[in-house]
């Protein structure tokens, strides 16, 4: 086949042909014109060398790189104070929201009542926090170390996990340890087994001495049910008790197995009842046998009753 091929026509379809994009035809007769075309050649050769980039000075790849490591250690930076600002909020958040503030008899308005069913062997108390925009929650632990069973109350800001100021619970209490309100430093008891206790002192010629003071279910049945079923002397509450007006009485404590603590008060009858004396005193007088009580009415005892008492005091080595 005749070359009719030219050097323009070639070095226009020379970049075609190194690629391989000419047809077999082409291809022939541009192989055909380079055997003959020294230039055209010399013009493939220069198209099918390597491309050489230009060269970029170590300095500025080594500036490039101090600029990434700079960006990277400020991410870092920032991600570490993120990080530190988000556990500061949580700890904030723990602090007012969850965990709370300790509080002690006297740190705040708390009125609470308690009262212990000997049959079940469980103490209830139930109270509030008198105080606005507050709420409460308690926690209940075994001090195994110091005998204790812990009462512990939380102020904390009202929220969807703790809405109410007022507080509520029922313990397992076998009258084996003392239960406390237990404060940030310092603790009080509010219920211990010698609360239990029926207690009767004696007076006789200038002297005090313990006949009972013990757990005493049955003695201590019988005795509230002398005092409710004496008689009533009179519709007037008598005067306090003159203690140096007799030379021999008994003074009865009965086990105290409800009671009332109170920091804030708004009704005087509360503290009236606060201020009370509990003692019940037992003593003679013309032949007759009387029980006092601070606020109570005057109450004289049969003499089938009388019976019952001086036979439970015998027993404890007490004649009366």
């Amino acid at each position: 086949m005749k070359n009719t091929l030219n050097c323009n026509i070639v070095q226009d379809m020379l970049p075609m042909y190194a690629e391989g994009l000419t047809s077999e035809e082409s291809n022939i007769a541009i192989q055909q014109h380079l055997e003959q075309c020294e230039d055209c050649r010399k013009c493939l050769e220069n198209l099918q060398k390597p491309i050489v980039g230009p060269t970029v000075p170590k300095m500025e790849i080594d500036y490039m790189r101090k600029v990434k490591k700079s960006f990277k250690r400020r991410t870092y930076i920032l991600a570490g104070v993120i990080a530190v600002f988000c556990v500061i909020l949580l700890g904030i958040f723990l602090r007012l929201f969850i965990i709370g503030t300790p509080l002690f008899l006297g740190d705040a308005p708390i009125n609470f009542e308690w009262n212990y069913d000997a049959d079940s062997k469980v103490y209830t108390i139930h109270g509030a926090l008198e105080q606005e925009n507050s709420s409460v929650r308690i926690k209940i632990y075994e001090d195994k170390h110091d005998n204790q069973i812990k009462f512990k109350i939380y102020e904390i800001l009202p929220s969807i996990f703790f809405s109410s100021n007022q507080f509520s619970a029922n313990i397992p209490w076998n009258r084996e340890s003392n239960i406390v309100w237990q404060g940030k430093n310092n603790q009080q008891i509010i219920t211990s087994p010698q609360y239990l206790n029926l207690s009767i002192i004696e007076f006789q010629n200038g002297d005090y001495h313990s006949v009972v003071d013990l757990y005493d279910e049955n003695g201590t049945s019988m005795v509230k049910d002398l005092y409710d079923h004496a008689e009533k002397v009179s519709d007037n509450k008598p005067m306090p008790f003159d203690e140096r007006k007799y030379n021999h009485y008994l003074i009865i404590n009965l086990p105290l197995t409800t009671d009332r603590f109170t920091t804030w008060i708004t009704d005087d009858t509360i503290l009236e009842e606060q201020t009370l004396d509990e003692r019940i005193f037992l003593y003679q007088e013309d032949g007759q046998y009387y029980f006092y009580k601070q606020g109570q009415y005057l109450r004289k005892l049969s003499t089938e009753d009388m019976s019952k008492m001086q036979d439970y005091l015998k027993t404890k080595g007490v004649e009366f």
